[in-house]
C-alpha cells in the first residue's frame, strides 16, 4: 500500500488558519465580548437610546398616535423620561390623525359603520378617542372656519 504524500509545514498551517476562521464563524461570542463591543460603541456615540427613540418617532409618528408610539418605544426599553421628550418633539396628535384622515377616507362617513370602520382604523393607529371623534365631527377642517365652510 503507498503511503500518503507527506506534507510541508507550510500546507498545515495553511490548514490551521483555515480551521481558526471555520471555528471563529461557528462559535458564537461571549458575554463579556458582546458587552465589551456595546460599551465600546455607547463611548464612540456609536449607540444612543435617545438616538434611536429620536429617529423611530420621526419615522412613524405621521402613521400613528401618542399610545402606540409610546408602546413600541417602551417594548424596545427606552425609559419613560426619553420616550415623553421625544413624543413632545413630535407634530401634535390632532394634525397627525386629521393628515392620515384625510389621506385614508378624505370625507366624513356617510352612515354608521362608515363612522365605525373610520374610528377603528384611526384607534388602531393609536390616536386617542377624543382625537379621532374631533376629527371625523369636523369632517377633516383644520379649525373652525373651515368647519363654518364644508357645512354651508
Amino acid at each position: 500500500m503507498p503511503r500518503p504524500a507527506r506534507r510541508s509545514a507550510r500546507g498545515n498551517a495553511d490548514d490551521f488558519a483555515y480551521f481558526a476562521v471555520e471555528v471563529a464563524e461557528v462559535v458564537p461570542p461571549t458575554e463579556a465580548e458582546v458587552n465589551a463591543l456595546l460599551d465600546d460603541l455607547e463611548k464612540r456615540k456609536m449607540l444612543s437610546d435617545d438616538r434611536y427613540a429620536e429617529m423611530r418617532t420621526r419615522l412613524r409618528a405621521p402613521r400613528y398616535g401618542n399610545s402606540r408610539l409610546q408602546q413600541e418605544l417602551a417594548q424596545k426599553g427606552i425609559d419613560r423620561d426619553t420616550i415623553a421628550a421625544v413624543i413632545a418633539e413630535q407634530p401634535d396628535e390632532l394634525s397627525r390623525c386629521r393628515n392620515l384622515w384625510l389621506k385614508k377616507f378624505g370625507q366624513p362617513p356617510s352612515d354608521m359603520n362608515e363612522r365605525m370602520k373610520q374610528t377603528r382604523h384611526l384607534a388602531s393607529r393609536g390616536f386617542n378617542m377624543r382625537v379621532i371623534q374631533q376629527v371625523i365631527r369636523s369632517g377633516g377642517a383644520a379649525n373652525e372656519d373651515d368647519l363654518s365652510e364644508t357645512t354651508t
